[in-house]
């Protein structure tokens, strides 16, 4: 998939993925597709499709180094976290960040946990120490984005899964941010369930996501809502309320009948990413991001995200010099700016010309500024 497949791409610099990817050409024609076997088959074609989806169980399965069992898909992590406030307990207490995105606390705000905040600091940098010392004796779930949405800081997960192992506590991640760029190992850094949307970096579109749950998960808390796939039936008569068994697997989280082409159009696009390549889409985008950095210092524009390595992320904050969106989109550029800092997303089908043209703009406007008298 090329970065001419992205109509975006034909009048503008796209820098905004992590607000939301663009769909490009191959992925409306896949639509398209499947929108004509249901046109033509109509509810005949939900067979094939549900053996279509379990081989993209056990694709996200390994992408993840789980089992298909612990995969369930979601219609967003903002219900994926109500479902989880709702599984465990609302006496354990909650840890968390306060500059994370609204969804990894609203939810168990409103179900009644005691939660805790990991201050944020200014440049948006987070040190160990800092959230080693936020622990509590009593804590017993710590939330985290793997990259956190407003300053693109990158978490170390390895070491927080760790962290979280030693002290007996439920390491829930939301990968939205990061899910596509980076590798996530779910077994390695000790994660217990794992979220994220498909509409950012993926370019899947709106609406669909998944979740992994441990075993541990799976095995020790109830199911928290039911719905007519969440369970086996037994006996004679099919859907017979009078004999069935919750199921003991992730898909128990997915209620009613399945979104199809949401779950299909996923699984089209993480294919693509597969056939692309992981490896090369990672080191395509960590290039870009040392090439903005470089472009960035030539010319005198300081970075506000300006961590070590291991924490940056494809989300990068500038200094604005003034500079709004509303200016950036009258010149070709779409990034989120506020006039103080620009906050771009780099992803696979982006290249040196955007960035290039993103800071010959920031430069020009710079220069305006610094001529204007006092």
């Amino acid at each position: 998939m090329k970065r001419k497949d992205f109509r975006v791409f034909q009048d503008k610099s796209y820098l905004l993925t992590q607000g939301g990817g663009p769909i490009s050409n191959s992925y409306i024609k896949e639509a398209n597709r499947l929108l004509s076997e249901l046109a033509l088959n109509g509810s005949d074609i939900v067979p094939k499709w549900k053996k279509e989806i379990h081989h993209i169980r056990q694709l996200l399965g390994r992408l993840l180094n789980s089992s298909e069992q612990n995969i369930s898909f979601i219609p967003s992590v903002s219900s994926a976290m109500n479902a989880l406030a709702n599984t465990f307990n609302s006496t354990q207490r909650v840890l968390t960040f306060e500059d994370d995105f609204p969804t990894s606390s609203l939810a168990w705000i409103h179900n009644g946990y005691k939660v805790d905040f990991i201050p944020a600091k200014e440049n948006g940098f987070i040190d160990l120490e800092t959230i080693q010392s936020s622990f509590k004796k009593d804590t017993k779930i710590f939330i985290c984005s793997h990259v956190m949405y407003r300053t693109g800081f990158r978490l170390n997960l390895e070491e927080l899964g760790l962290l979280c192992k030693k002290r007996n506590i439920t390491f829930i991640v939301d990968a939205t941010q990061s899910f596509g760029v980076f590798p996530i190992d779910v077994k390695k850094f000790n994660i217990h369930a794992l979220v994220f949307h498909g509409y950012k970096w993926l370019n899947a579109g709106f609406g669909i996501g998944a979740m992994y749950l441990s075993n541990h998960i799976l095995e020790k808390y109830p199911k928290p809502f039911l719905g007519y796939t969440s369970v086996n039936y037994f006996g004679e008569t099919e859907h017979n309320t009078l004999n069935f068994k919750v199921k003991d697997e992730a898909s128990a989280y997915e209620l009613g009948t399945s979104p199809y082409l949401n779950i299909l159009l996923l699984g089209y696009m993480l294919n693509n990413r597969q056939k692309i390549g992981e490896n090369r889409i990672f080191r395509r985008i960590e290039n870009l991001i040392r090439y903005c950095f470089n472009e960035c210092k030539k010319n005198d524009i300081s970075i506000i995200s300006n961590y070590p390595e291991h924490h940056l992320s494809s989300i990068i904050n500038i200094n604005a010099h003034g500079i709004t969106k509303e200016m950036l989109k009258s010149n070709g550029i779409i990034a989120r700016a506020n006039g103080e800092k620009i906050t771009i997303g780099i992803n696979y089908y982006n290249n040196k010309k955007d960035i290039k043209k993103l800071i010959n703009y920031i430069k020009t406007e710079k220069s305006t500024i610094n001529k204007k008298p006092l």
